[in-house]
């Protein structure tokens, strides 16, 4: 559950960040836009996040956690970047992913 709880925190994250992305394309950065219903539940969603995050944290040592979140983070923005907003992942940015995801396996073997 404690893992899972990372995976779920990122999600939302993610979903969050991603949200929050479209809403800034479509209007711009400014006070008017920071303060949009559609912008507060996306900051909403975050936190509830949060409360996921503060779950594994209280579970799972702080090393750990954060750097398997840093890991799903940079999974989950770049697959949301490529299906959302069709950005272009080039070899370099594939190769990172892989060394991501290879650094989290090494950080977590006991």
């Amino acid at each position: 559950m404690s893992y899972l709880s990372v995976v779920v925190a990122q999600l939302l994250y993610t979903l969050s960040d991603t949200w929050k992305k479209a809403i800034m394309n479509a209007s711009g950065f400014s006070v008017a836009t920071l303060v949009k219903p559609a912008f507060l539940l996306a900051l909403l969603v975050a936190g509830i996040g949060f409360l996921f995050q503060m779950h594994a944290l209280s579970k799972i040592e702080l090393s750990r956690t954060i750097v398997f979140m840093g890991m799903l983070a940079v999974i989950f923005s770049s697959a949301a970047g490529v299906i959302f907003f069709r950005e272009q992942l080039n070899v370099w940015n594939v190769i990172g992913l892989v060394l991501a995801v290879t650094a989290i396996i090494l950080v977590n073997i006991k």
